[in-house]
């Protein structure tokens, strides 16, 4: 790679001559200037992306340390509407990728500092709190899809409160009242949260949810974390009293729900109902009919936190929670009509 002494050497000038060109002084002939400029294409020579901060003017660069988030391919959204913004606003977008380990995290912010990238982002691939030790110093930052307990930065998480509620509106809306919710893994936050907008919408419409159908469909721990999903379907149905439409704590649960189900003889949604959560389209535009699911706002949440840091707008810290929407295609119908005997 070539160096502010090759450009200096192949012009005939000095490396001080050099460096007034570069810093945009005035005081360096036109001659001199133009046998400068075709001595740095000659040699493709670059000013480092620092070396332009350590003059004072912005590297154009944006930092992303993601957790995961670039092998896991419906979050990776996220990474898309950062992108988007940066293409808008003129910048490089730097992706540093953590694999869940705080150390490399760390590493990976005290590396992009040194390249005086104008702002850092942290991203996950699911909704959950971090906590950040690493050191930030004025670099504008938020958060994608995650959060701190004490709010220092921006941080842009999805509404999944509102999500439960809203898939529960879906089937309560088609005139469902026996709905069982199998959710995702214990513990996650946006289990509780899914759970609490799930009981509100059914409280509005006047229905008790039954205890024995809200079922955790995932569970940690296993190399399958559905490994257990058919014995949860089984005892939805181990009684003449069964729910005649479920909600899945995601796409990929749907998925497997839709199948257990068939093997079991039951149709969707002629049968029972199925609404997921995610809107993976890989899955729930490939499924015949189409899943009926709540879109998790990924594009959204980079959109919204790329454009802040990058904006740089006088806010104080704040969460953002940015809306589920619900995206209706062909796994609801009305509850089947029990013929009399």
């Amino acid at each position: 790679m070539a160096t502010i002494h090759d450009v200096a050497e192949q012009a005939g000038v000095s490396i001080k001559t050099v460096s007034r060109v570069l810093n945009g002084g005035t005081e360096v002939s036109q001659k001199t200037r133009d046998k400068i400029e075709q001595a740095m294409r000659t040699l493709e020579f670059t000013p480092s992306a620092a070396a332009r901060m350590l003059r004072g003017r912005p590297t154009g660069l944006v930092a992303v340390i993601a957790e995961k988030l670039t092998t896991t391919p419906d979050s990776s959204e996220i990474i898309k509407g950062i992108q988007q913004v940066c293409e808008q606003m003129g910048k490089v977008l730097l992706i540093g990728e953590t694999g869940g380990h705080a150390g490399i995290a760390d590493r990976l912010v005290a590396d992009m500092r040194e390249r005086r990238v104008e702002a850092i982002l942290f991203a996950t691939p699911f909704h959950r709190q971090v906590a950040l030790d690493a050191q930030l110093g004025s670099t504008p930052t938020a958060l994608a899809n995650c959060f701190e307990a004490d709010g220092r930065y921006m941080q842009v998480v999805p509404d999944d409160e509102r999500g439960g509620y809203a898939a529960a509106q879906i089937v309560l809306q088609a005139g469902h009242r026996k709905i069982a919710f199998l959710q995702l893994i214990p513990g996650m936050v946006a289990t509780g949260l899914r759970l609490r907008g799930f009981e509100q919408a059914m409280r509005e419409h006047g229905v008790t949810p039954n205890p024995a159908w809200l079922i955790h469909g995932a569970e940690a721990g296993d190399a399958d974390e559905f490994s257990h999903l058919s014995d949860a379907v089984d005892r939805l149905f181990a009684s003449a009293d069964r729910p005649t439409a479920i909600l899945c704590g995601n796409d990929k649960m749907a998925m497997r729900v839709i199948f257990i189900l068939q093997r079991r003889g039951l149709r969707v949604p002629a049968d029972v109902s199925i609404v997921g959560f995610d809107d993976f389209r890989l899955i729930s535009e490939a499924l015949d009919p189409g899943l009926t699911t709540v879109a998790l706002p990924y594009r959204e949440i980079g959109e919204i936190s790329g454009r802040y840091v990058l904006e740089q707008t006088e806010q104080p810290a704040r969460t953002v929670r940015v809306p589920c929407v619900p995206v209706m295609r062909g796994t609801v119908a009305a509850p089947p009509v029990k013929v009399a005997p």
